[in-house]
Formats: C-alpha cells, sequence, structure tokens
C-alpha cells in the first residue's frame, strides 16, 4: 500500500513537473490562442490578434505583452459588408506594452475575465474607422464603450485597482481614409476600476465622474457643419479635483491656418463631473480664461422686415450642450466682428476685451448672446476700437470703454472722429462745400442705462449723462456750394433720422470746447469763431413718440466764453414733434472788448476793429423752417472800424471803404441818450445749416443797430 502510495505521487509529481515544463515552454502560445479564440468567438472572427514576445511570471503573478496589435481581418470585413452586418467602427489596435500585474491568471484564460492589482497600456495607438455613410454619425457611448472593449479584451468582468494608459493616441478615420479626430499624448489613471459581466457603460462613466486624471497633450477635432474646426492643447481632466484646464482652444475655418478663435489658460472649477460626463453639460463654479482672440461673423439686413434672430449672435458648441456657472472671467482678449453681407469692408476689432460675467445659467446650443447678457451680472472693458465711415472719410476711434449693467452705466474714456484728409485733400475731394468735422468727446459716463431694452429692442434709455466735448469744423466757401435744401435738418429734427430709439434725460457738458472755421472765398483765408469753457445742461434728448407726448420740447441751458474774451449764456427751446417747427433761442453776450472779434471779422468780412468796447448782446428769437423773428438788443461804445481790400497774400486797409463805413457807423449805442433795438425778420437760406440761421439772424439784428 506505501509502494502504491509512494508510486501514485511520483506519477503525480511527474506530471506537474512536466506540466510545468509544458507550460513554461508553451505558456505564451496558450495565452495567445484562448485570446485569439475569445476573439473569434465573440467578433464573427472579424479580428485577429498578434503580440511579438509575452512574459508571464506566476511568481509575481504578472503578464506582459510586446507589440500587440488588434487589427479587422479584410477578408471578413469584406464578407459582413456583403451582408450588411458591418459594425458602424472598426478598430486596429497597437499597443508596445500591456502590463498586468497581481493578475488570476487562470481566470484570465479559464473565466473570460481580468483581475489585477494594475493594468498599464504604453504608447497604445488606437484606430477606429467610421465605415458609415460619407457623413459620419456622431461617436456615442457605445462606441466609447466598444473602445475599452478593444483595449482590455472580451471579458466577463473587468477589475484593476489601477488602470493606467501612457502616452497613448486616438486617431478617428472615415471610409475613405480622411481623418476626423485626432488626441495625441493620452494620459490616464484610473483607480478602483470594475466593470460587471454586463459592461454597463453607467459603471465606466462612473470612474470618469469621481476617480480618473486625463491629460491629453493635443486634441483635433472633426469638422463642423460650418466648416470650421477645432483644436485644443493640453487638456487636463481631474475628476477628483473637479478640475477642467485646457492650455488653448482654437478653431479655424477649413483650409486655413489664421484661427478664428484663439483662446489660452482657460480653467473651469468646482466643475459638476457627473453632467459633464454624461450629458455634456458645463455645470460649474468659476470659469477663467486668459483671452486671446474671438472672431464672429454677423449677418446685419438692413432691410426693416429683417427678422431680429437673422442679427442676432448664437452660442453654438460641438462640445457642450448646455452651460451654468457662477461666474466667468475673460481677459486681455481681442474681439473680431465680420459682416457676412460686407465682405470688402474691413472687419470691427475690439482690443484688449476684459468681460466678468456671473450666474450664467441656461445656455444651450441656439441661444442668443443677448439673451446670455439680459438673464447675468456682467462687466465689459473693451481697451479700443476703430470704425471706419461709410465714406471712408472718417475714422471713430473710442478707447477705456467700460460698460457694467450691475451699475446700469457706461464709461467712456473718450470717442474721437478722426478726418482722414487733410483740409486741402479734404476739399478737394468734395463736390460742394461740406463741413470738415474733427470731434473728440471725453470723459464720457452714462448712468441709469436700461441694458435690457438696448439689448432686445435697440432703445438707448439714459437718466444721466455727461461728457466734455471738443468739437472743430472746417468749411472750405472756395468750393462750389451745395444747393441741396437743409429743410428738416435741424439738430433737434436729426433725432428722428437715427437708426435707434434714443431717450436721455439729462447731459450734462462739462468745460467743452466748439471752433468753426471758414475759409472765405473772397480774402481766401480762414476765420474761426471758437466757444470755451463750454458749461451745459440738454434735458429730454428723444426721438420716442411716448416721451415727446409727455414733453414736446428738448431744452439746452449753457455758458460759455465767446472768443476766449465774452461770457455768453443762451438757452434753447427746440421742438421734438414732426408737426411743430417753432424754436426758441435767446441769450446774453457781457462786456468784451471788440478787438476780440478781429480772428473772426478780418478774413471773413475783411473788416478789422480798431477799437471798441461790448457792453452787452442780448438776442431773441423765434425760428422756424423758414425764417426767424424777435430781437437784438447790442450795447456799446468808441466803435472804430477799418475795411481791408487783399494785396496778395496779405489785407491791408482800403481807405476808401474805412471813410464810408465809419461815416454809417454809429460808433456807440445807447447814443445822444437813445437806445436802440434791431428787429429780426430774416428768411431762411435753406441750403445753409441751423447755426448759420441763428448766426446771421443775430447778425441781421445787429447791423440794424450799428449802421446808420
Amino acid at each position: 500500500m506505501k509502494l502504491f502510495t509512494k508510486i501514485i505521487i511520483g506519477i503525480l509529481l511527474i506530471a506537474a513537473i512536466a506540466g510545468y515544463w509544458y507550460w513554461q515552454e508553451n505558456k505564451k502560445h496558450i495565452v495567445k490562442d484562448s485570446i485569439d479564440s475569445l476573439l473569434k468567438k465573440k467578433t464573427d472572427s472579424l479580428y485577429f490578434i498578434h503580440y511579438d514576445s509575452s512574459k508571464i511570471d506566476e511568481a509575481t503573478e504578472s503578464a506582459s505583452f510586446y507589440n500587440v496589435s488588434l487589427q479587422s481581418d479584410s477578408l471578413q470585413k469584406e464578407y459582413l459588408k456583403s451582408t450588411d452586418s458591418l459594425p458602424d467602427n472598426l478598430y486596429n489596435i497597437h499597443i508596445d506594452e500591456i502590463k498586468i500585474t497581481t493578475v488570476n491568471i487562470p481566470a484570465l484564460l479559464s473565466n473570460e475575465k481580468v483581475s489585477a492589482t494594475k493594468i498599464f497600456l504604453n504608447r497604445p495607438v488606437v484606430q477606429i474607422i467610421n465605415t458609415g455613410s460619407d457623413k459620419p454619425k456622431p461617436f456615442s457611448y457605445k462606441d466609447t464603450l466598444e473602445l475599452y472593449k478593444r483595449i482590455l479584451g472580451k471579458f466577463k468582468s473587468i477589475q484593476a485597482d489601477t488602470i493606467q494608459i501612457s502616452n497613448g493616441t486616438l486617431v478617428m478615420i472615415d471610409k475613405n481614409g480622411k481623418p476626423l479626430s485626432t488626441l495625441e499624448k493620452i494620459n490616464v489613471r484610473l483607480n478602483k476600476f470594475l466593470i460587471d459581466s454586463l459592461h454597463d457603460y453607467k459603471n465606466i462613466e462612473s470612474y470618469f465622474v469621481k476617480d480618473v486624471v486625463v491629460t491629453i497633450e493635443n486634441i483635433q477635432l472633426p469638422e463642423s457643419d460650418n466648416g470650421t474646426r477645432i483644436n485644443i492643447d493640453t487638456l487636463v481632466y481631474d475628476a477628483p479635483k473637479r478640475l477642467l484646464h485646457i492650455s488653448t482652444i482654437q478653431q479655424y475655418k477649413t483650409g486655413n491656418t489664421q484661427p478664428l478663435i484663439n483662446l489660452k489658460n482657460i480653467n473651469i472649477t468646482s466643475l459638476n463631473t457627473d453632467a459633464f460626463i454624461g450629458y455634456q453639460q458645463l455645470k460649474a463654479g468659476n470659469v477663467i480664461c486668459d483671452g486671446g482672440v474671438i472672431t464672429i461673423y454677423k449677418n446685419s439686413k438692413s432691410h426693416k422686415d429683417a427678422d431680429k434672430k437673422d442679427q442676432a449672435i448664437n452660442f453654438s458648441s460641438n462640445l457642450i450642450s448646455e452651460i451654468a456657472v457662477d461666474g466667468m472671467r475673460l481677459s486681455n482678449t481681442k474681439i473680431i466682428i465680420i459682416d457676412t453681407t460686407k465682405i470688402n469692408e474691413k472687419p470691427l476689432v475690439l482690443n484688449d476685451v476684459k468681460f466678468i460675467v456671473t450666474k450664467v445659467n441656461n445656455v444651450t446650443d441656439g441661444t442668443e448672446i443677448r439673451d446670455i447678457i439680459n438673464n447675468a451680472a456682467w462687466q465689459l472693458s473693451v481697451g479700443n476700437f476703430s470704425i471706419p465711415t461709410k465714406d471712408k472719410l472718417y475714422t471713430m476711434i473710442a478707447t477705456g470703454v467700460q460698460l457694467n449693467n450691475i451699475k446700469t452705466s457706461v464709461e467712456i474714456k473718450s470717442i474721437k472722429v478722426q478726418p482722414e484728409l487733410k483740409k486741402e485733400e479734404f476739399s478737394r475731394k468734395i463736390i460742394h462745400q461740406h463741413d470738415r468735422y474733427d470731434l473728440l468727446f471725453n470723459n464720457i459716463v452714462l448712468k441709469g442705462v436700461n441694458f435690457q431694452h438696448l439689448i432686445n429692442d435697440k432703445v438707448l434709455e439714459v437718466d444721466n449723462a455727461s461728457l466734455q466735448p471738443v468739437l472743430k469744423i472746417f468749411n472750405d466757401r472756395t468750393v462750389p456750394p451745395d444747393t441741396a435744401s437743409k429743410v428738416g435738418k435741424y439738430p433737434n429734427q436729426q433725432l428722428s433720422m437715427l437708426p435707434f430709439q434714443l431717450y436721455i434725460k439729462k447731459l450734462t457738458i462739462n468745460n467743452g470746447y466748439v471752433a468753426y472755421t471758414e475759409k472765405a472765398k473772397k480774402s481766401e483765408l480762414e476765420g474761426t469763431v471758437f466757444f470755451s469753457n463750454i458749461n451745459a445742461t440738454i434735458s429730454n434728448i428723444t426721438n420716442i413718440k411716448e416721451k415727446i407726448n409727455k414733453n414736446k420740447k428738448l431744452t439746452l441751458n449753457a455758458t460759455a466764453l465767446f472768443l476766449g474774451a465774452g461770457p455768453l449764456s443762451t438757452k434753447w427751446l427746440l421742438p421734438l414733434s414732426k408737426t411743430d417747427t417753432n424754436f426758441i433761442v435767446t441769450g446774453n453776450l457781457g462786456k468784451m472788448k471788440a478787438t476780440a472779434l478781429n480772428s473772426l471779422v478780418e478774413p471773413l468780412a475783411m473788416v478789422s476793429v480798431k477799437n471798441g468796447d461790448i457792453q452787452q448782446l442780448d438776442f431773441n428769437l423765434l425760428g422756424s423752417d423758414h425764417r426767424t423773428t424777435g430781437a437784438v438788443d447790442f450795447l456799446y461804445n468808441d466803435l472804430d472800424i477799418k475795411v481791408l481790400k487783399k494785396d496778395g497774400d496779405d489785407l491791408k486797409k482800403n481807405d476808401i471803404q474805412t471813410f464810408l463805413a465809419n461815416t454809417l457807423l454809429k460808433n456807440s449805442n445807447p447814443q445822444s441818450g437813445e437806445t436802440r433795438t434791431g428787429k429780426v425778420d430774416y428768411m431762411r437760406d435753406i441750403n445753409k445749416s441751423f447755426f448759420n440761421l441763428l448766426w446771421k439772424s443775430i447778425f441781421s439784428g445787429v447791423k440794424k443797430i450799428a449802421l446808420k
């Protein structure tokens, strides 16, 4: 009995030694044949596997496979295609090394199960071939699940304390070999991984919600329906820290290397990872971006029947279906706005844009930007931008723009309307007499701005506004006059011509300056009338019918220094109703030396004031579209003038004309105890401006007082 037992033990020992020797000599083939058989069984023999070598160590319970390739069989692929059973996606996979630590090797072979401490994939390259139509189907969660299956094998259960992917690459191509998407240098670390026999996608997804860290150095996404593509550099997704970081995101038009969007250093904190992974929703605490470049294409239809939606700028994304965040901050960004209906015009470029917004909710694909702005608290600043006028004669330049819908305010450091041509060039270019403007508005402040009304309805409503204007206007009277009628073009009447509705309850002008320079036809010299230290309030500036019904007058009250010498005060009452053209202008000019008028009257009237004191000038005018009536009171003394004539490029005294003028001139008012008043009844030259009408009306009254 003992001998039989020894024989049995000896036979078993020999069998074990033989089995161990066979395993050591053939384990690579056994593993390969088992996996190969498994693949054929579960993929209709569509795939075959190959690896150069392997290393299996029972002592450490580890297994390594080198240069592993999983490829589709071309003959089988054609067969499945002919039977209309070819999958939507095919996979070609190459992995430099698969290393499984503390693996249950018998379970790996017999139970179709992977159970290990760590699964390490080094330099996997996954190629996904879309076998569908010319327009590939979107990559879905089913495709993602299939990808896991292809990398790790179709096992009933996959369990690992850690799965690590190092320096991976994912390439998606269409059936013709055209690249669709590329992800390069993928690194993944996933802890406590377990998938049951059902390969539940939600189970896999949960790891990306709770316990995965992914970095991808370069992402190239497929071309979208609007002909653009997106590249992303260095994406970091850290589920435990609820953080998403993108170093650079760029959007290009297909075939163009100049990015439409180029944003740097985007950080998203307090990320709702469940919404982000499961539903492609961006729900987070703060989104912070260091800025870059954003290009916006807009369609501005000019006709009145254009649908507002046709002119709107919409949120559109192939990455995110919905956005809801506590706050966003965009810094130092250049925004380029291109009007698709005006392809030959330069785009509007906003430089150094900064945008801070809080409580951004319910932003989905197709949501209009104005809806986002309406429903959030935000601050927007623009360093500068410039816009050329339609006639290309001017460029409008704005600097230091700040909009704040929390404070309902707008602040602008300056707006400049800059002429593109010098005065001589301007005169040569124009056909008829036309004012040349050089305008500067400093320290613009608007308070009580209704941003929602402005964005939704293009209605600018402001409670209080203030600014400091510096206005310089030039007209060359040597150019043929413009015979077109200017009736209906008073400043108050031009309010109705604005392309938007406007209401400013009160506008304050601080320390302004206005100069009008004219080149005289006779003398060919320039004379300038200017007003400095202008301080004014203008009330009820509007073209809104409901506002006009409540108050039909625009009111201006102003003080200034005339020609740097005489204090001036004036009040204007201008009608806003289209059926009313009657206006009232009153004013008072205080003491000044009459010789201060020479910079104006010598070049324009060819008259020089030798002596005189202006004591007071009062005017009261009632005007309409075609005439003014009223009175002028002009008090002065010791007035002495000389008449000039042109002598080459200079002016000199005309003795005869001077004698006659002083003979006709009354050198004082009052004189001989009598105070003269100049009645005004002046017919308007309809080819001249509102300001020309005021000046000529006052001058007509002055002449009646000063001349015999």
